[in-house]
């Protein structure tokens, strides 16, 4: 019995044993899977370039075809990964076109960034302070005001904010309290210098005037802004 039961402990280990590799098979599928990832890198397709390459490593990383593409996947990888942070830049903002009185509004609205959320730690998430909108209207004209989650704001008169976009010093806008009937708002005065320098920044840094002990600051990350959808173009 313990002959025949070791005869079948052999047979049951051998049975788990991976089958062996063809090299020349191994290298014909690594050549297939290269391709398609050297095809995806020349479109400029970085995200499905990087999942055919992770997926040559995995199936076939001791081919040739594997070592080549090394050669390149870093660059694959940095440039797979800013594409996934543009989308994330784009999603951030939200676009609206409504018919109204004289025609269509237009806008475009995002939220100011909240520190970092850890969904474990059981916590509500935090809120934004801050909205930031750019509106088009065929009788206001256009403008970019904040819409702030404080109960009370206090600015001026004058009112003076310190707008810094990304690392650029601190510029000085004139600001214009209003009410929205659910909180408070703050028109930037300076709209197309606002629009301007925002347009081609990626972080958009707003501080009010200090309001008892806080100093209210707000940023935006607009490196999404799409400029033709805020137009209606």
């Amino acid at each position: 019995m313990n002959r025949f039961l070791s005869f079948l402990f052999v047979l049951l280990l051998a049975a788990c044993q991976p089958e062996p590799v063809d090299p020349a098979a191994d290298e014909t599928a690594g050549a297939e899977k290269l391709a398609l990832y050297e095809a995806a890198r020349a479109d400029g397709d970085f995200e499905i370039a990087e999942m055919h390459g992770n997926l040559l490593d995995q199936d076939h990383g001791k081919t040739q075809a594997a070592a080549t593409m090394r050669k390149t996947i870093d660059e694959v990888r940095a440039q797979a990964e800013a594409m996934r942070e543009r989308r994330r830049l784009i999603g951030l903002w939200d676009y609206q076109s409504v018919a109204v009185e004289g025609g269509t509004q237009h806008s475009a609205a995002i939220y100011s960034k909240v520190p970092g959320y850890d969904a474990e730690s059981g916590g509500p998430a935090p809120r934004p302070e801050a909205r930031l909108v750019l509106r088009r209207h065929p009788q206001w004209g256009e403008s970019a005001y904040l819409v702030l989650e404080m109960s009370t704001l206090r600015c001026g008169p004058p009112c003076r904010l310190a707008i810094r976009f990304d690392d650029q010093p601190a510029r000085e806008f004139a600001g214009e309290p209003a009410d929205t009937g659910t909180g408070p708002a703050l028109f930037i005065k300076d709209e197309p210098g606002f629009l301007a320098a925002m347009s081609s920044a990626q972080r958009v840094r707003i501080e009010l005037p200090r309001n008892g002990v806080l100093v209210p600051r707000f940023e935006f990350e607009v490196g999404g802004f799409r400029p033709a959808l805020y137009r209606g173009d």
